[in-house]
């Protein structure tokens, strides 16, 4: 099992490459401007000729998830994964409640750190199951969806 999820897809494109990328250039501000005011664009990135880079333009989950596609005549590929600065940021609250578990296991003993175990699983498992999971399937869903109305996927 991943700690940080993965999704991807292949789509059939309804307009030909040259179009959809012509459509998410329109929708989509390039990362290397600094701009105050994001939400006039769908998304933030990077688009090339064949394949683009793109994340939300939201100011408060936006960045959380990382739209990467590869796009050929009517074909393309596309793959959702957690940015990288939030896979930092959570690796080091997975490892919060393990170090503070090894701190009380070497400080008081099995005996007494014995019942730290079960809140330091559940804290680990409702951190993963709960928080990642659920966000990047709301965050991917919400993002695909704005996707598809952009470069017209068929499926």
């Amino acid at each position: 099992m991943k700690i940080f999820s993965i999704k991807k897809y292949s789509i059939v494109l309804i307009n030909g490459r040259e179009k959809v990328i012509s459509e998410l250039k329109k929708d989509t501000l390039s990362d290397e401007q600094f701009v105050s005011n994001w939400n006039k664009q769908t998304f933030i990135g990077k688009v090339n000729d064949t394949n683009f880079e793109i994340k939300l333009s939201k100011k408060l989950y936006g960045d959380f998830c990382i739209f990467k596609g590869t796009l050929e005549e009517k074909k393309g590929s596309l793959e959702i994964e957690i940015n990288k600065t939030y896979k930092i940021i959570l690796s080091a609250i997975f490892i919060f409640p393990i170090i503070g578990f090894l701190t009380s296991l070497f400080k008081n003993g099995f005996e007494k750190s014995v019942e730290l175990i079960f809140p330091t699983i559940m804290f680990i498992i409702v951190l993963r199951f709960v928080f990642i999971e659920l966000g990047f399937q709301i965050i991917s869903k919400n993002g695909i969806n704005k996707l598809g109305k952009i470069i017209r996927i068929e499926k």
